[in-house]
């Protein structure tokens, strides 16, 4: 897993952060699923089948996140597993992906089930003991969230329909298409539905493309001035930009350290360009040989090679070569 993709995996794994993602997917942002409600569980996918030999063969998958959480409905608790996939860059077979992950959990769960069964021995019919899984068995249902962290627009497949042919319409019906949950922020309109740092995340995210309206929002959104560091850290490395902070802060004032990149940019813009001018002055004396190259390289700070090297990079001549 590259380093974008693993820090993304931490940056999700905070339960408030995680409730919000799929609060916003499920409920329309509605807070139904709270950060207590939710339990870490392995991420680690095993689904056992037998094949012509009889002989076991076991597959893993690795999710990025997978927790259980308990929600409430009409009076009754229920459980629910959510999985989210942190995805930086566009996967094309994505649909394919999180089938694999959703059909090897459900897989896990009959297997479960049949191991409970045999120890307990309460098959009531042959069906029963065929299935490893009984008329009252329940699954546990699996949902998989696909997070898109990229700030280019997602072109990919959203369903498994996409990633087929044109084929007889006679034949569609029978096929499942396997939808992906996809939260994309490039397409969210109404932002204010989030109340963690996802909110400026995702709203940087959606214009990290415009340099003026990014400008704006962190100068004039009032959000801003209030980020917690590792929400700044992960606009850094998912947005592109380049906002110092002190890492023992717990929040930081966007807007302030948006204004300092800036003039730090100008400062160092203006640094580059008398040093620039301050070559140029030096390459002309020394190709009028009123200095000499070794003389020049020390009054640029530069080794006679990269300086003899730059000189003629920028189109003068050094007098023995001449």
């Amino acid at each position: 897993m590259g380093t974008k993709d693993s820090k993304a995996k931490e940056y999700l794994s905070d339960n408030t952060r995680f409730s919000e993602i799929c609060n916003y997917v499920l409920f329309d942002g509605e807070k139904v699923i709270k950060p207590e409600d939710l339990k870490e569980c392995d991420t680690t996918e095993v689904l056992s089948v037998f094949g012509i030999d009889k002989k076991q063969i076991v597959k893993q998958k690795w999710r990025d996140l997978l927790k259980s959480v308990s929600v409430k409905h009409t009076g009754q608790m229920y459980v629910i597993l959510i999985g989210a996939e942190a995805q930086t860059d566009i996967h094309y077979a994505m649909p394919v992906k999180t089938m694999i992950y959703d059909a090897l959990n459900y897989g896990e769960q009959v297997n479960e089930a049949k191991k409970r069964h045999r120890k307990n021995k309460d098959y009531r019919s042959s069906d029963e003991f065929l299935s490893g899984f009984t008329l009252d068995d329940k699954l546990t249902p699996v949902i998989t969230i696909t997070l898109y962290l990229g700030t280019t627009q997602w072109d990919g497949p959203r369903s498994l329909a996409e990633m087929m042919p044109q084929m007889d319409e006679r034949i569609l019906p029978f096929i499942n298409y396997y939808r992906i949950n996809l939260l994309n922020p490039l397409e969210i309109t109404d932002f204010s539905k989030f109340e963690t740092g996802l909110r400026p995340l995702f709203e940087l995210l959606k214009n990290a493309s415009d340099e003026e309206k990014l400008n704006d929002l962190i100068t004039n959104d009032e959000t801003f001035t209030r980020v917690d560091v590792e929400t700044v850290a992960a606009i850094n490395l998912f947005v592109g930009t380049d906002i110092k902070y002190d890492e023992k802060e717990e929040v930081v004032n966007m807007c302030k350290a948006w204004d300092d990149h800036k003039k730090l940019g100008i400062q160092e813009g203006i640094q580059q360009g008398l040093q620039q001018g301050r070559c140029l002055e030096v390459y002309s004396l020394v190709q009028d040989g009123i200095l000499e190259p070794e003389v020049g390289a020390k009054r640029v700070s530069m080794s006679l090679d990269d300086f003899v090297d730059a000189m003629q990079k920028a189109g003068y001549k050094i007098p023995e070569l001449v």
